[in-house]
């Protein structure tokens, strides 16, 4: 079974890969539907309903401590480097590391396949991990121009370019009416992520051949 089917399997909008493009997409993420945990390509992710689960990456482990309080937790060994909430966490979450394994970027879901989707980034130098102000910038732009304003709108990290500094993430406006002609309008914005500077900015045309060639 591949990705999209074990991370989003009944509802909400699925991104297409090959044409015809479709005017509207959103990306295969943590839904509050599926029982998968897992790692496929750069990506990990976890449910509630798989239990505790740890994942490694190189001489890391990380994953959720749901026999505390739900913090995501990340160790060398057994020095604890980070331990942070994620806000209003209700369903999955997934990790996606960088080539160089140095950073990582958690998108996670207060509300199932559509939302509301958060991300934070996080840098690891020696025994500490730095919080990253990767996502701001791009959403405050996306937000200027697409608003939905009985939902607001969603974030997610898709993927790490190969300098291992610049992240593609994906912004889109829910795929409900209640949020008008804007209805699952997403873009990506690729941005420099210790800065959250934008780089570029992609269409969904571009947006879904990059996921073509280079899926999570």
């Amino acid at each position: 079974m591949d990705l999209m089917s074990r991370l989003f399997p009944t509802v909400g909008l699925l991104v297409v890969l090959s044409g015809p493009f479709p005017a509207f997409a959103q990306l295969d993420a943590p839904t509050a539907l599926s029982d998968f945990a897992g790692c496929s390509h750069h990506t990990c992710t976890w449910t509630r309903l798989s239990g505790q689960t740890l994942f490694h990456e190189g001489d890391l482990t990380y994953g959720p401590d749901f026999e505390g309080n739900g913090d995501f937790v990340l160790r060398r060994a057994n020095k604890e480097l980070l331990r942070t909430g994620l806000k209003d966490l209700s369903a999955s979450t997934s990790v996606v590391w960088s080539d160089d394994k140095r950073s990582f970027a958690v998108t996670w879901s207060n509300g199932g396949a559509i939302g509301n989707f958060s991300v934070r980034v996080f840098h690891i130098d020696g025994d500490s991990a730095t919080e990253w102000p990767a996502a701001q910038q791009a959403f405050d732009i996306f937000k200027a121009r697409h608003w939905c304003r009985t939902r607001g709108d969603n974030i997610q990290a898709y993927r790490w370019l190969p300098d291992s500094r610049a992240l593609v993430l994906v912004l889109s406006v829910y795929p409900t009416s209640d949020c008008g002609k804007d209805l699952g309008h997403t873009e990506a914005y690729v941005v420099d992520a210790p800065t959250g500077n934008v780089k570029e900015h992609w269409g969904i045309r571009r947006l879904n051949a990059y996921m073509g060639l280079h899926p999570e």
